[in-house]
């Protein structure tokens, strides 16, 4: 059975610049567009970008409170994605490191902005079971960037 995808609407400032930027840094594929909202298919989930050229909050300084992004499965496709970032000459809002290394939470992130501000992460978990697992950890987050 296949799972649902995730549906994220996101604030867009100005839409021909977040398609491009979508496009051109992760390889997104636009779908329907309109005036005021495109859905982009960000690793077969629908991001749908709403027009709002006035952002009503400030700018958010850091990765929290908001952020979102994918998780892969295969580290080799997570280094595959940091290349093709690197390869379209686009800064690293934060990056690519590994966290708690040796640890049943180890893994590879780095994080990136587009051009409204969004704050987006991907990652790749050494250890499968602690993308939803590992209950009887404590962390979540990164208490330097908080």
């Amino acid at each position: 059975m296949a799972l649902p995808c995730f549906h994220l609407s996101i604030p867009a400032h100005d839409l021909a610049a977040t398609r491009a930027w979508y496009e051109r840094v992760l390889g997104c594929v636009a779908g329907r567009c309109s005036a005021v909202a495109m859905i982009l298919d960000l690793g077969g989930h629908q991001l749908v970008a709403q027009h709002q050229p006035i952002d009503p909050e400030p700018p958010q300084p850091g990765i929290y409170p908001r952020h979102f992004g994918l998780v892969f499965n295969d580290r080799a496709a997570w280094e595959a994605l940091r290349r093709q970032v690197e390869a379209a000459a686009e800064p690293f809002a934060v990056a690519p490191r590994c966290r708690f290394a040796g640890e049943v939470l180890e893994h590879h992130t780095f994080f990136l902005r587009d051009p409204s501000g969004n704050w987006l992460e991907f990652k790749h978990y050494t250890h499968p079971q602690a993308v939803l697992g590992c209950r009887e950890q404590t962390v979540v987050g990164d208490a330097a960037f908080r």
